[in-house]
């Protein structure tokens, strides 16, 4: 089998930008989620904090990568269709607003 290609490192910075992109929205979500999905955005927040240490700290072993990313998106999009699915009243809750 023939060797991968070194990676590059415009998809590395790439990646990061789409992992922060991807941890400000579970960040948002958070205080939003029903308590039976805190869980499922935990675990989506944690798996995105693991590949960008591992990215920032200068791992440039993409392998895996995009299986996570692919898994994370089909994570954020349960989120989001859990969040679509909550009974709202007009009223958020009390607590944290939004700002």
């Amino acid at each position: 089998m023939p060797e991968a290609p070194p990676p590059n490192p415009d998809s590395a910075r790439a990646c990061l930008a789409r992992l922060y992109e991807m941890d400000a929205a579970l960040e948002r979500m958070e205080v939003e989620l029903p308590d039976d999905v805190r869980p499922v955005g935990a675990e989506a927040r944690r798996r995105v904090h693991s590949w960008l240490t591992r990215l920032g700290g200068g791992d440039a072993d993409l392998r895996g990568l995009t299986e996570a990313m692919r898994d994370i998106s089909r994570m954020m999009d349960a989120l989001t269709a859990r969040l679509l699915l909550v009974p709202w009243d007009g009223h958020p809750p009390a607590g944290k607003q939004k700002s």
